[in-house]
């Protein structure tokens, strides 16, 4: 679950950043069953460096 301030900059950027790290190590993972937890150390690293960009971003964006 992702919460933010609805002024928060890049929200959008950052919620299309984790489903496409969700699909490439989740979804295409032909041994992950739906509703399972995501054991894969590619996931957690690639999803830890986006929240991390997203972060160094600022909560409203560069320069706020």
């Amino acid at each position: 679950m992702v919460l933010a301030d609805p002024r928060q900059a890049g929200i959008d950027a950052l919620l299309r950043k984790i489903y496409e790290i969700y699909s490439d190590y989740a979804l295409k993972n032909p041994f992950y069953s739906l509703e399972m937890p995501i054991r894969c150390e590619l996931f957690d690293q690639n999803l830890k460096l986006a929240l991390e960009v997203a972060e160094k971003a600022g909560p409203f964006g560069p320069g706020s």
